[in-house]
């Protein structure tokens, strides 16, 4: 019995051999708009919902935001053409984890059904980072502060600085990343630079986040107060690999800073 006649009896009941929730993959029968139907215990597993919870649920609420266009070209290519689709598309599940997915989706009935297996392991990592600091990028650019993660060395090289460093700055965000014309650390106070560089390494000596205040030169001359909190990032063994925090203008809205503050 092909793959698909087997999937496509798992949901129908043709086959008293085939158990549903036990085919070790996760499985989705949904109507002709894209909600779920029925799915099986495979799916509970990938996406962290529990099946009474699932039907009638969207299904693309389930997707990664910038790969929901993706599905839906999926949809209307298997409404004209009618033949199985396949892709590989991102899902968000209940804990916020990241899981790619490949779907085969075909028609059933007045509906369809899909497979989902889990590919995560099987794409690269310099691949999911892009993608995860695309995703970071398309969420914090609207922010007035300045997200970052740097190297801990005394210019504090930076390898990703948010959108709101233009604002914070007067310098574009690309600017600064992998720069050594112009560094983090040639914007703070030069009598700042100092006390900022003792107090991170305190901290990360304590494996402590750190917190303080200094003033930055910004690209049109002027000063400006800001207050930075951060932290070190470390590997399984201890080892320190770089630096994240934020950086935003003092006096900003309070209640924001705790907010995003909050994660650091």
């Amino acid at each position: 019995m092909s793959g698909w006649r087997r999937l496509r009896n798992a949901f129908s009941g043709g086959s008293r051999s085939v158990d549903f929730d036990a085919l070790p993959i996760a499985l989705i029968h949904l109507d002709g708009t894209g909600l779920i139907r029925q799915a099986n215990r495979g799916w509970e597993l990938l996406s962290g919902y529990r099946l009474r919870d699932c039907p009638q649920a969207e299904h693309s609420q389930f997707l990664h935001i910038e790969d929901r266009p993706v599905w839906q070209l999926g949809l209307h290519s298997l409404r004209d053409l009618g033949t199985p689709w396949v892709g590989s598309l991102r899902y968000m599940n209940r804990t916020g984890e990241l899981r790619w997915v490949e779907i085969r989706l075909a028609r059933h009935g007045d509906g369809f059904v899909a497979s989902l297996a889990d590919i995560s392991a099987q794409i690269p990592e310099h691949q999911q980072l892009q993608a995860r600091h695309r995703s970071l990028s398309n969420l914090l650019d609207g922010l007035p502060l300045m997200v970052y993660r740097c190297r801990n060395n005394r210019n504090w090289s930076m390898e990703y600085v948010s959108a709101g460093c233009l604002e914070l700055t007067g310098y574009a965000a690309q600017r600064l990343v992998d720069s050594q014309s112009l560094t983090f650390n040639g914007l703070i106070h030069p009598a700042d630079r100092e006390r900022v560089w003792r107090g991170v390494q305190e901290a990360l000596r304590e494996s402590r986040p750190f917190a303080f205040d200094y003033r930055l030169l910004c690209a049109d001359g002027s000063e400006k107060q800001v207050s930075e909190r951060g932290r070190g990032i470390y590997s399984d063994l201890g080892d320190l690999l770089g630096l994240e925090g934020i950086v935003m203008e003092r006096g900003a809205a309070p209640a924001l800073l705790r907010d995003v503050a909050a994660g650091f």
